[in-house]
């Protein structure tokens, strides 16, 4: 007689095959997510969708490789291995921002770089973060004439006495301060949000150009209007004759293509060195800060080229703001 608290042997055959389909499913779900994220890495077209979904590469490629591991729990080997080869050429698109060493020394130049969320942050807590990190140079976007205000009114002009700054509403905004004189101000043209270029003084260095970058982003804009500042940014630093600093929002990630066609070096393109790239600091994402989940996406970025070297890269907090600030050191040449 059949024990009644024991499942028929057929009804635990048919319940064992239902969750292997459906961890197939799953399985095979997320090594998709894994393809697409990949595909999007390197996809070099104009497409909203490709730039959207490669920003969250390095989280896609995390997706994709539960679904490799569900794959083979569930013993779907064919499957599962397609999944493994999937997840080595995400480990292969990752792996350049996690070769590098962190090498800072007395003497190098602290350069940071915060988005104040169309003016909110903390303008207290930034000037305590300046002071605490020792920077050197700061680069602000989303800077409005109230922030600036703010701004002005508390200790970072005593830590960074020499500014040029585009205040603006909507995220217009933008400026740089610094520990060392600045000349020659310029607001770049042609951009919907603020752009600025600046001379910076370095002692024992000479001059440097410095940029605070915020272009376009690719959502809510259409990609191609991102797109196309970005090739005008590209015009403007590959004529760029002095050593460049530059910090910048560009609404871009490693795992953008165009993003990285500034790293390249070519005669036709500006050859920028990515500081948390150079220095291995590895996937450093800064927004968005403002919500229960962490930072998705990496788009705070300080750049160098033509004699400065970065020596380290990290993240830091923003309060009030809905981006992380980051912070490089800089060896000047």
């Amino acid at each position: 007689m059949a024990d009644p608290g024991v499942a028929p042997a057929g009804q635990r055959s048919g319940l064992r095959a239902v969750v292997g389909w459906a961890a197939t499913l799953v399985g095979v779900a997320g090594v998709c997510v894994g393809i697409l994220a990949v595909a999007a890495h390197y996809a070099s077209w104009v497409s909203t969708t490709a730039s959207r979904v490669a920003a969250f590469t390095p989280v896609l490629i995390v997706v994709g490789a539960v679904g490799t591991v569900i794959l083979l729990v569930a013993r779907r080997w064919v499957l599962g291995i397609v999944g493994v080869l999937v997840l080595a050429v995400g480990i292969v698109t990752q792996a350049p921002l996690y070769i590098g060493e962190s090498s800072p020394a007395d003497g190098d130049l602290v350069v940071m770089q915060a988005n104040v969320y169309l003016g909110r942050a903390d303008t207290a807590a930034l000037a305590d973060t300046v002071r605490e990190n020792r920077v050197d140079v700061l680069t602000v976007v989303e800077l409005t004439p109230a922030a600036l205000e703010r701004i002005q009114a508390s200790e970072l002009v005593a830590t960074l006495p020499y500014s040029f700054t585009s205040p603006g509403p909507d995220g217009r905004g933008v400026g740089v301060f610094a520990r060392y004189p600045i000349t020659d101000g310029e607001l770049l043209e042609g951009y919907r949000l603020g752009n600025i270029r600046a001379e910076i003084e370095l002692p024992g260095h000479g001059t440097h150009a410095l940029y605070a970058l915020h272009p376009l982003p690719p959502w809510p804009e259409e990609a191609w209007r991102w797109y196309a500042e970005l090739d005008r940014l590209s015009e403007r630093l590959t004529a760029e004759r002095l050593p460049l600093i530059i910090g910048a929002d560009m609404n871009s990630t490693w795992d953008h293509s165009r993003y990285r066609d500034l790293l390249d070096v070519t005669s036709d393109t500006p050859g920028l060195i990515d500081a948390a790239e150079r220095v291995g600091a590895g996937f450093a994402p800064t927004y968005p800060a403002n919500s229960t989940l962490p930072p998705l996406i990496a788009i705070d970025h300080i750049l160098t080229r033509g004699g400065p070297q970065p020596t380290s890269f990290r993240t830091v907090a923003l309060p009030g703001s809905d981006h992380r600030g980051v912070i490089a050191t800089v060896r000047p040449a």
